[in-house]
């Protein structure tokens, strides 16, 4: 039990000693040349190398004793406070991250490596005890293609697992974090379920960087033109092509609806969408756009998406699930005859629960 004791305070002091640093760590360590400029200016060691050798110290009265001792005692004070508002703050953060919860929700079905974690790049300052959810999209049938029926399965399964975690404790005390390279339908209907689980934190996969990246960047400006708007008169059923970081073309559409067709497009579709901010305003007028073909008594939006994952899982997370039109967000298949073979009708509308729709 001793041992025990000592191991675990040895862990702490290390833990305290490599945290990140506040304002108070950075004073601290300002102190200590000050310290010891202050007690080396007075002092000074000769060595002398005759017959023998011998070493003498002593004082060089540079500064006066009544002022090197209070400077001293002043820098002293001020190190040790410094360093018990550290370890105060290092005690605090451990309380918090023992209470609270980062639910971590990967989803990957892009990539088949396992590459890096994105519970490992959760930024230090969502503090809280890290669980990590996978959404795990990668079942292959024959080693060719996915079976989307299978794929919902799992979203499920993960839904299911994130509010089991969630439900232990105050809901302020849990943050989930998302973040993931998955099918356009799966990540859309990740949004659409998790839109109701309280704070989240939306990161996505830089390709450049090879890592994962916050929302974190400058808003660019750049927002959706509306395209096809004007000419709309009324329609049951209507295609929505949402072109971000691709344009949804024509001809692809073509080959599998025959349908009045409204679009929504970024004019540079290499622009950033590294802003949370300018992803809210986009998913604003998304939200409009749904808005005004049910006020034109659209029954049924069939969603077409080119977009990065973060900005598909904020499209989701906006869709208003009872007063917005039927929604079938539909997957893009370059080889297929159909570009649009199949989409994920989703929970919205009455709907209670997600389903495969074959185009």
């Amino acid at each position: 039990m001793y041992r025990d004791t000592i191991d675990w305070s040895i862990r702490e002091f290390v833990k305290f000693l490599f945290r990140p640093r506040g304002f108070e760590g950075k004073i601290a360590v300002a102190c200590v040349p000050v310290l010891v400029t202050l007690l080396g200016w007075n002092w000074v060691v000769k060595a002398t190398i005759r017959d023998e050798y011998s070493v003498e110290v002593g004082s060089t009265n540079v500064l006066p004793e009544w002022v090197q001792w209070p400077l001293v005692a002043l820098f002293v004070a001020i190190f040790v406070f410094c360093v018990w508002i550290g370890w105060k703050r290092f005690s605090r953060e451990n309380e918090l991250r023992d209470r609270k919860k980062v639910i971590v929700i990967e989803g990957r079905g892009l990539r088949d490596d396992d590459g890096s974690p994105l519970t490992a790049a959760v930024p230090s300052e969502i503090i809280g005890h890290r669980i990590g959810i996978m959404l795990d999209l990668r079942q292959r049938k024959d080693g060719v293609i996915v079976d989307p029926g299978d794929l919902l399965n799992e979203v499920d399964a993960g839904r299911r697992t994130i509010q089991q975690h969630s439900k232990h404790g105050d809901a302020q005390d849990v943050t989930l974090v998302y973040g993931g390279l998955t099918p356009v339908p799966m990540t859309f209907l990740t949004g659409v379920i998790f839109d109701d689980e309280g704070k989240i934190v939306v990161m996505d996969w830089d390709r450049n960087r090879e890592a994962w990246r916050s929302l974190d960047s400058g808003d660019d400006g750049q927002r959706f033109k509306m395209e096809g708007f004007q000419d709309f008169s009324s329609a049951a059923e209507v295609v929505l092509a949402v072109s971000a970081s691709y344009q949804v073309r024509p001809e692809n559409i073509a080959t599998t609806f025959d349908l009045p067709v409204v679009g929504l497009s970024l004019p540079d579709l290499n622009s950033s969408h590294w802003s949370q901010g300018k992803q809210n305003a986009l998913a604003g007028q998304f939200l409009e756009a749904a808005k005004f073909l049910e006020a034109k008594g659209v029954t049924t939006i069939h969603l077409l998406l080119a977009a990065q994952n973060s900005v598909v899982f904020n499209l989701g997370r906006r869709y208003d699930k009872r007063n917005l039109p039927s929604l079938i967000v539909y997957q893009y298949e370059a080889s297929n005859e159909k570009k649009y073979p199949w989409g994920v009708r989703m929970p919205v509308r009455g709907e209670t629960t997600p389903s495969i729709a074959r185009a």
